[in-house]
């Protein structure tokens, strides 16, 4: 069997896009009226939760329209890579522009590319460390050149259904199973991957995933025949389950990096409390964790590239500093990484 090269492969550049509109969330709790219809406090989300904003895209906006300005900023920080160059173009959203054709070549078309392969993955908030490693084995087998991975996030489109659902009155198991839908909040992000140079250390060092698809109840959206949408988003028990699975992988995760610790840990953003939770996992250093959450919610697929260009473009990692990643996406699917920047 013929054995293709390994190659390391790392993030050239970074790029994300957030809409202009802020909804706050306790003016979301006071128009569902929560505390006298369902006696949950107007400030629950901002305070329990501790997402007190997210970001809104207008109400008629595809997944493209946030994900090529994140991809075009992206290329635009990163001017030594022609993007003549980038042979695969990943797009990764939970939603899509349209059933056919992929969004990618949608995205490919707007930024002038011409790469040879372009699809869409999906899995949930999970879909970007999925799209990260395809293009990371793509690059590595030196089948590409480089590639983009792209997404573009507008799950307030739920946020709008299920808040319609609760002002009109369901009864009090409905709404605890819905409200999860008012954490998220819409941003597009786009990361570059390309080979290492020789002896460079930085990249990526592993991917390490799971899944347990016995989940896939907790946390859903769908479509109906008349347009609209009906789900569950129970994420109370989804985060319970994030947590004890990341538990139960991360000591795998660092085993095989013969790393002790991370230096620093980005990680999935449903809510203050599992925030904190894997905040004290072994391994971990609270202080050493980028947070977004409070400003912009529950962003999806969009969280990796949203955390990893704000502690990027901040200035406070260092080259040769251990990255860790703790993602998860319902189904239930929990995966980690280490990178080496």
């Amino acid at each position: 069997m013929y054995q293709f090269p390994k190659i390391k492969t790392k993030i050239y550049s970074s790029g994300i896009h957030l809409p202009t509109e802020i909804v706050k969330s306790d003016d979301l709790m006071t128009e569902i009226r929560s505390e006298q219809q369902y006696n949950i406090a107007t400030d629950w989300i901002s305070s329990a939760m501790g997402i007190v904003e997210r970001r809104a895209a207008p109400a008629d906006a595809k997944p493209s329209d946030l994900a090529i300005p994140a991809a075009q900023s992206a290329l635009d920080s990163c001017p030594e890579i022609d993007p003549q160059l980038i042979d695969l173009v990943i797009f990764c959203g939970i939603e899509r522009d349209q059933p056919e054709p992929a969004t990618a070549h949608t995205i490919q078309n707007a930024l002038g590319l011409h790469a040879k392969h372009a699809f869409d993955v999906a899995n949930a908030c999970f879909g970007f460390i999925d799209a990260m490693q395809i293009a990371s084995n793509y690059v590595g087998c030196g089948i590409v050149r480089y590639a983009l991975v792209v997404t573009g996030e507008v799950p307030m489109k739920v946020t709008r259904a299920f808040t319609e659902q609760l002002k009109r009155g369901v009864d009090i198991k409905t709404a605890k199973n819905i409200i999860g839908a008012l954490t998220v909040g819409d941003a597009g992000g786009a990361v570059l991957i390309g080979p290492t140079s020789a002896g460079e250390k930085s990249g990526f060092e592993l991917f390490n995933t799971t899944s347990y698809s016995d989940n896939v109840d907790k946390c859903l959206y769908r479509h109906k025949a008349d347009g609209s949408i009906e789900g569950t988003m129970m994420m109370g028990s989804l985060a319970a389950s994030f947590i004890k699975l990341h538990q139960r992988l991360l000591r795998d995760t660092l085993g095989k990096l013969g790393w002790p610790e991370f230096d620093w840990l980005l990680s999935h953003q449903i809510g203050q409390r599992p925030f904190d939770r894997i905040g004290g996992m072994q391994g971990v250093n609270p202080n050493r964790m980028i947070k977004t959450l409070d400003k912009f919610g529950n962003v999806a697929s969009a969280t990796f590239p949203l955390n990893y260009h704000k502690m990027t473009s901040e200035g406070i990692v260092r080259p040769g500093d251990r990255i860790g990643g703790c993602f998860a996406g319902s189904g239930i699917v929990v995966g980690q990484f280490g990178y080496t920047y």
